[in-house]
């Protein structure tokens, strides 16, 4: 008898699928089929570095979204202005030209009133100094438009505005709180009360030289001060006021988070609580204390705490002063001092606890903070007070309606000033407690649970149950009904209790169901409503199709957010349909998948923990150290944030240096107001870095700001100076290496020994992955693929929900809670690799090859029970070789020929690629009106239409060229100064760095007139590489001069190459059209919303009107032949598998004269990096060498395409089309 399996290697970017055949008697593998699918891994990979895709159409659109309210604001603005003829007419549809289609109103009037003049006084900081010193005659219209001015310069910026809502410290600032501070006191050592009195007085005194904008401004305390000063001292009415007010500093309310929020595992239609909900945090202190068990000196077994314990340590949670606290504060106070330890400690004290003193405990900070305002009972106390207390009709709410008014409040309101307010007139609170609980603070983050489920399970919690046995309980009152429960409470929970008990009953749910339909008359399936600890959201079974054959539905779940992990399971499913679709597979095959990174791992978790605390001991100490040094070196006491505790473990880690520019650090630089040292990105959050500890590191705040900016360290001209200053880090690193090394574990261990073992070598790892990964950010030239923090995190979840997934189908027969798919540990996997010959091999190909997906998934197909059995045997056998004892053991293979044939896999497998083509999109959205919510559709374009930089155009001797603004610190090399446009400029900065090195006399300041410090900060320079830029749109302020009218950008991806073919002269010839990504955007757009739309690229050349040969997209497969397509033998596997490549790209390029298209082509097995491939260039030709990517012209390329000429199937199969 044969049992058929399927072993699964997933990812977030490969599946590797295996089919294996397995005799039950001999226990032989026999290898049906095999492949592997590479698929996009849902980010932008930009230069070797990774970042979320999505994070950048959200950030571009954010961008755009600031624009249009930005412009909205200023329209509003004028429609007030025009109203009350503070501004020269503009006609409704000259704003709503503006509004919807961008173009700026040209009224020869508007464009006057908003000139500047600096000889004439004609600017808006004066005007704003004018009207906030001297009362206009607003009887003359020049007077008017004067305050419509400075009214409308009070539109371009609003200021900051704090959110009471943000989840960072109130005590940490902020940069940019720090900076409004410092402003607000430059203003008053200036004798400025307002902010335009000072901008005026900067502006005057210092002009051009002094940046304005680039201040941080506050909106309350500068801009709406100054407003209503203004509004005053030239008298205009309320009406007025509130109508300019309502227009310059109207706050759209935030959209709320919550309909993102994934849905509870025991109520799936409820959202998640929120964990600052005080019944959330009630919850979970009880979950807590109701699992301490405790032995003391009378006690003959461990015990729950009893009620008056728990009482006594009650106050514990509710200390505002200390949020988490140690379970050793828990002890101490029921035990007292030194009479406690863990049960497994060594050591014979009186009270012996189930927790390690160590552990954290969480406490309730949203109930600690409402006792504080409302006193002990402070639901009762709301409940006194708060006058909103009916519902709609007319009843009065009860205590916890009330309390949970008051939560939502705290949760949704930004404005402290309203919520002031809230608490003076609803909770009738006088004016030091309304303060009071106006500082409320709320974190943002969700419990597992709903908060229906929760409200469930707390009565039984209050009871003393543990968490297991609370949720069982949790939803019988809902199943036997409201009025058979408070009849048969007690026989209940007799009952039940029992089964919960019964530490032999393996089926507790079961029985308790039984016991439930048994006692009471329940409705049809209402016993499966049944609580279970360990429920999470399923997937339905799937279904069979319309030829009868099973197919998995959609792997949506609210549990899985990760778009990469989204997209990894939907191609899973796109792999096993297919097979169920050929037969090669049924339900009834077991499936074999690996888990990538295994997250239930308890010997990493206790690592983990001991790891974290760890630090958090070595953070204590700090915070000492920095008051005893601080306190030395300024006389000065202070209390240190846990920005500064970070600040001072990174500045033990560089021994009190700079690592950029070596310069001696010392306590004060970096801790206190107006650091000169801060903390700063090493690989730098615009190019995907991460706020990890890794990734920090503490540097000259000068340095950061205006060298390094968004650079890799590897990037400076210092790079070598900093890699002196780094070497302690990497023999650090590397004696942790050479540690974890002499740690050593086999299958002849106890379990014990391994654990130890092996959570000191996941300690270690921890230790030396935070060390080298320091260092290894400081040497990377570029971000390497996979460094992605999302890469990490989504493969063990798509392993996790891959098998719950495919439990969907692949069950046992009559009962589908016993899977058929099992789990096979990465780490068992390796193993077996090696013992069957496949690792030395494997580990040479496995960076440069997508074979290694494939070879996994056979190894791993052929991993079972028998396996690990044969596993453990050789081990034992080994040892006693080693002794002596035995002769040296053979580890049997699946079969005799395994190793040659998985290693031959490479000349045969066919890698199918999936590149789909999102450009042609259909969004679909709700969106709110005042008139309801409607489903809204539309077209979007799903890529990047251009590069971001915007380029300018200038003539010289006759030839348009493009130029671009560039900072003087980004230079390189002396060279590049060739390139300024300017050539007095130019000449000034050559003269400036001439007879110096060059990388230091770049960042030093270069002055173009020293003695009025006109610096020179930029410059504009000729960027030879581009040459024909896309024209976007028309500039708002249209120049004379054509090249000058449109906003210019260079391309980022063509779309589609079309080859045509055809005769001239009787000989052979081509021509082609490129498509870039902006054209076809363009195209989708309008041919979507029209039914009769010519295709994207003409079915015959323009030129010569020759017929279409092949369209290429990025993705597209192609066979490649030297002469004709009767070369290729579609049966022929290890033929195919030369001649395929995918194309990795398209460009064109001129060559004496004449335009070409280029293609960039990738060998299918190809996996190393672009920058590691050497592509070469040339036609293709029967028996050549292996290219791993080609470069060819258009008219070299032949091709059969898939598409048009063949089929690939996600299995790597290809079928011909109509050859």
């Amino acid at each position: 008898m044969k049992k058929r399996i399927l072993g699964l290697d997933t990812g977030t970017n490969s599946l590797g699928w295996a089919v294996v055949d397995r005799d039950e008697e001999s226990g032989e593998y026999a290898l049906v089929d095999h492949g592997v699918i590479i698929f996009q891994e849902g980010v932008k990979i930009e230069k070797g570095i990774e970042s979320s895709r999505a994070a950048e159409r959200t950030a571009h659109r954010a961008l755009r979204r600031q624009y249009f309210r930005r412009r909205l604001r200023k329209i509003e603005v004028l429609r007030v202005l025009v109203a009350h003829n503070l501004c020269p007419h503009l006609s409704d549809e000259e704003l709503h030209e503006w509004h919807v289609h961008k173009r700026y109103p040209r009224n020869d009037d508007f464009m006057l009133w908003q000139r500047t003049s600096d000889n004439e006084d004609k600017n808006p900081y004066y005007y704003r100094h004018l009207c906030l010193h001297r009362q206009l005659d607003l009887h003359d219209i020049g007077d008017r438009y004067i305050l419509g001015r400075a009214l409308y310069h009070l539109a371009q910026r609003r200021g900051f505005l704090s959110n009471r809502l943000e989840q960072t410290d109130e005590k940490e600032t902020g940069k940019v709180k720090d900076a409004i501070t410092g402003l607000s006191d430059e203003m008053r050592a200036a004798g400025c009360e307002y902010l335009g009195d000072y901008f005026f007085r900067l502006y005057s005194e210092q002009g051009n030289r002094v940046r304005l904008r680039s201040r941080y401004t506050d909106r309350e305390e500068h801009y709406k001060r100054e407003f209503h000063a203004i509004c005053r001292k030239q008298g205009l009415d309320e009406q007025l006021t509130k109508e300019l007010e309502r227009a310059l500093y109207f706050q759209r309310p935030l959209k709320s988070q919550r309909q993102g929020v994934g849905k509870c595992t025991f109520e799936p239609r409820c959202p998640r609580c929120a964990d600052s909900h005080p019944d959330f945090e009630e919850f979970r202190r009880l979950c807590f204390l109701n699992s301490v068990r405790v032995q003391g000196p009378y006690d003959f077994s461990p015990r729950p705490l009893d009620a008056d314990e728990i009482r006594y340590i009650g106050h514990f949670f509710y200390r505002k002063s200390k949020s988490n606290f140690d379970f050793e504060d828990i002890a101490k106070a029921i035990a007292g001092k030194n009479n406690y330890q863990h049960m497994r400690d060594k050591g014979n004290k009186p009270y012996k606890f189930n927790f390690r003193m160590t552990q954290g405990v969480a406490d309730c900070p949203t109930t600690a903070q409402l006792k504080k305002v409302f006193g002990d009972d402070w639901r009762q106390g709301i409940a006194e007070t708060y006058t909103l207390n009916t519902r709609k009709d007319g009843t009065l709410k009860t205590a916890r309606e009330m309390a949970d008014d008051i939560w939502n409040v705290l949760y949704s309101f930004a404005d402290k000033e309203h919520l002031v307010a809230f608490a003076k007139d609803k909770l009738q609170l006088d004016d030091e407690k309304a303060e009071k609980f106006s500082k409320i603070r709320l974190t943002h983050n969700f419990a597992s649970l709903s908060l229906k489920a929760i409200r469930k399970i707390l009565p039984f919690l209050r009871e003393g149950m543990i968490y297991s046995h609370a949720v069982a309980m949790a939803n019988i009152p809902s199943i036997v009904g409201e009025y058979a429960w408070e009849e048969k409470k007690d026989f209940i929970l007799e009952n039940v209790k029992t089964y919960l008990e019964d530490k032999d009953l393996a089926t507790k749910d079961f029985c308790i169901k039984g016991f439930l339909q048994d006692n009471f008359s329940l409705d049809p399936g209402a016993a499966e409503r049944l609580y279970h600890p360990s429920m999470i959201e399923t997937y339905q079974d799937a279904r069979r199709n319309e030829a009868g054959v099973y197919q998995l539905g959609s792997p949506r779940t609210s549990s899985v957010r990760n778009p990469m992990a989204m997209r990894s399971l939907h191609e899973l499913r796109k792999v096993v349909n297919a097979l169920l679709k050929a037969g090669t597979i049924d339900e009834n095959t077991e499936v074999h998948i690996e888990y990538a990174r295994e997250l239930n791992d308890s010997n990493k978790r206790q690592s983990i923990m001991r790891y974290n605390k760890e630090l958090e001991n070595r953070h204590k100490q700090y915070e000492e150290e920095i008051k005893k040094l601080y306190k030395e070196e300024t006389g000065k006491d202070i209390v240190p944030t846990e920005a500064e505790v970070q600040k001072f473990q990174f500045w033990e880690e560089q021994e009190h240096i700079c690592l950029y520019t070596g310069k001696r650090i010392g306590i004060a630089d970096f801790i206190g107001a107006n650091p000169k040292f801060d903390i700063e990105h090493t690989v730098p959050r615009s190019v995907g870095g991460e706020s990890t500890m890794e990734n920090l590191t503490l540097c000259e705040s000068r340095f950061n700001r205006e060298e390094k900016k968004a650079q890799l360290p590897s990037a400076l001209a210092n790079h070598d100076e900093i890699l002196v200053r780094l070497e302690p880090w990497k023999e650090k690193y590397e004696e942790l290496s050479a540690q974890i090394d002499r740690l050593h574990t086999n299958g002849g261990m106890d379990k014990a020994q391994k654990d130890r073992i092996l959570q000191k070598k996941h300690l270690l790892r921890l230790k030396r992955d935070y060390w080298r990964g320091k260092y290894e950010r400081f040497t990377m030239t570029e971000e390497p693929e996979g460094f992605s923090r999302r890469q990490g995190a989504g493969i063990g979840l798509v392993s996790k929900y891959a098998g719950l997934y495919l439990k969907s189908l692949f069950h046992k027969k009559g009962d589908r809670n016993k899977s058929n798919v099992y789990v096979v540990k990465g780490s068992s996997t390796a193993e077996f690799r090696q013992m069957w010959g496949l690792q030395s091999q494997y580990e040479k190909k496995s960076r440069d090859n997508h074979i290694h997906h494939c070879i996994d998934a056979i190894t791993i197909a052929c991993i079972g029970k028998a396996e690990y059995d044969k596993c453990a045997r050789y081990y034992r056998e080994e040892e006693a070789y080693d002794a002596g004892r035995a002769k040296r053991p053979q580890f049997p293979k699946p079969w005799p020929t395994f190793t040659e044939d998985v290693l031959g896999i490479e000349q045969s497998l066919l890698v199918a690629h999936d590149t789909p083509d999102n450009m042609k999109k259909h969004a679909r959205k709700t969106v709110r009106t005042p008139r309801g919510k409607f489903l809204a559709t539309g077209d979007s374009a799903r890529g990047s239409l251009h590069l971001d930089t915007y380029y300018g155009a200038i003539e010289r001797e006759g030839k348009v060229r493009y130029v671009v603004r560039k900072p003087l610190s980004s230079f390189t090399s002396e060279k590049d100064l060739d390139q300024i446009v300017d050539e007095t400029v130019k000449q000034v900065v050559k003269d400036a760095v001439a007879g110096k090195k060059f990388a230091e006399a770049i960042k030093e300041p270069i002055y173009m007139n020293k003695e009025k410090g006109i610096r020179i900060n930029k410059v504009r320079v000729f960027v030879p590489s581009v040459t024909n830029p896309l024209h976007i749109r028309k500039q708002r302020d249209v120049s004379r001069k054509d090249y000058k009218q449109q906003f210019l950008v260079a391309n980022d991806l063509n779309y589609m190459l079309a080859i045509y073919e055809g005769e001239v002269k009787g000989k052979p010839k081509r021509e082609f059209e490129i498509v870039n990504n902006l054209e076809a955007a363009d195209y989708y757009k309008q041919s979507m919303d029209r039914g009769d739309w010519p295709d994207i690229v003409p079915e015959r050349s323009t030129k010569n009107g020759f017929p279409l040969y092949c369209k290429l997209k990025t993705g597209t497969h192609v066979l490649l032949y030297e002469k004709t397509a009767a070369e290729i033998d579609f049966a022929n596997y290890k033929d195919l598998d030369k001649r395929l490549y995918k194309v990795s790209g398209m460009s064109s390029m001129t060559i004496s004269g004449s335009k070409y298209a280029v293609i960039n082509l990738r060998y299918h097995q190809e996996a190393r990096a672009s920058k590691d491939v050497k592509a070469k260039n040339g036609a293709y030709k029967n028996g050549e060498e292996h290219r791993a990517a080609i470069i060819m012209l258009h008219t070299q390329l032949k091709a059969l395409v898939e598409g048009k000429d063949f089929r690939i199937s996600e299995l790597g199969k290809i079928t011909p089309i109509n050859i």
